[in-house]
């Protein structure tokens, strides 16, 4: 009778040890996604080399595939989808790492209209 219990016991033990083991994996990949959209930089090259990547190229692919509909009614929808989020994301975005580096408000607004120039080159 004590012989199943032990079993019982161990194959607990083995399911919390990989459960344990789960959580920490998840929250160390949530670290990398987290510190991939907050760089930590004081410069504005940076700020900008790094909005040029996570920023910029990702509406000029959402703008290029918008294009890429020959139904004008679809390509319409699709081009304010993109417009509508990026009205929304951008500014969030910016202002996120500005803060989160503790960077002054001019900071922003420079990086804003940067990314903004850059983003209606590729409309």
């Amino acid at each position: 009778m004590n012989k199943p219990l032990t079993i019982l016991v161990r194959i607990f033990l083995v399911g919390v040890t990989l459960l344990c083991l789960g959580a920490y994996m998840l929250s160390k990949h949530y670290d990398r996604e987290w510190d991939k959209d907050h760089p930590k930089t004081k410069s504005m090259d940076e700020l900008k080399t790094w909005a040029q990547t996570a920023i910029v190229q990702k509406y000029c692919e959402q703008y290029a595939f918008a294009k890429s509909f020959s139904n004008e009614t679809k390509r319409e929808k699709e081009l304010y989808y993109v417009e509508s989020t990026q009205a929304i994301y951008v500014p969030q975005v910016v202002r996120n790492v500005i803060e989160d580096n503790d960077l002054p408000d001019s900071y922003a607004e420079e990086l804003r209209s940067y990314v903004d120039a850059e983003i209606d080159k590729c409309k």
